[in-house]
C-alpha cells in the first residue's frame, strides 16, 4: 500500500503568524509555491495561508498607477489575520487514496503532513498526486 510519505514534499516552507502579507507573497513567489503552513511559537501547525488568500486580502490597486498609501498598508498586515485556522492534515502513514479523498471531499489543494505533536514534516499538493499518478 502506498502511503502519503512516499510522495510528500519534505521540508515544507513554513511561516510564523507575524509575517506580513507582503513577505508571505514574496516567499510564495521566490519558492514557486502556493501553500504556506503557519506555525505558532512552538513550531506547531496553527494555520494555512494560500497564494489565493494573500491575493484576495490585498488592495486590488497594488501595483497600479492608482495605488496609494492605504493600499500599500495592506502589505503590512500579518498573516494570522487571514490564515485558515481549521487545517485538514494527514500523517505520514495515511494511505495515498485516503489523502486524495480528503483533498477532494474538502476541496483543498494541499495536505500538511504532521507528526503527533503537530510539527510539520512535509506537505502534499495536488501536483504531487498528479506527478505520482503520471509516473505509474
Amino acid at each position: 500500500m502506498v502511503t502519503i510519505e512516499n510522495i510528500t514534499t519534505c521540508g515544507a516552507i513554513c511561516i510564523n503568524m507575524d509575517i506580513t502579507l507582503g513577505d508571505a507573497i514574496e516567499r510564495c513567489s521566490q519558492n514557486r509555491i502556493r501553500h504556506l503552513p503557519v506555525l505558532d511559537e512552538d513550531q506547531r501547525l496553527t494555520g494555512l495561508v494560500t497564494d489565493r488568500d494573500l491575493r484576495s486580502s490585498l488592495s486590488p490597486r497594488i501595483g497600479t498607477i492608482s495605488e496609494d498609501n492605504a493600499d500599500r498598508r495592506t502589505l503590512n498586515l500579518h498573516v494570522h489575520r487571514i490564515m485558515k485556522r481549521e487545517v485538514i492534515t494527514a500523517s505520514a502513514e495515511t494511505p495515498l487514496a485516503e489523502a486524495a479523498q480528503l483533498m477532494l471531499a474538502h476541496r483543498i489543494g494541499c495536505l500538511p503532513i504532521i507528526d503527533s505533536e503537530r510539527h510539520v514534516i512535509g506537505i502534499v499538493t495536488t501536483t504531487d498526486l498528479l506527478r505520482h499518478l503520471a509516473s505509474q
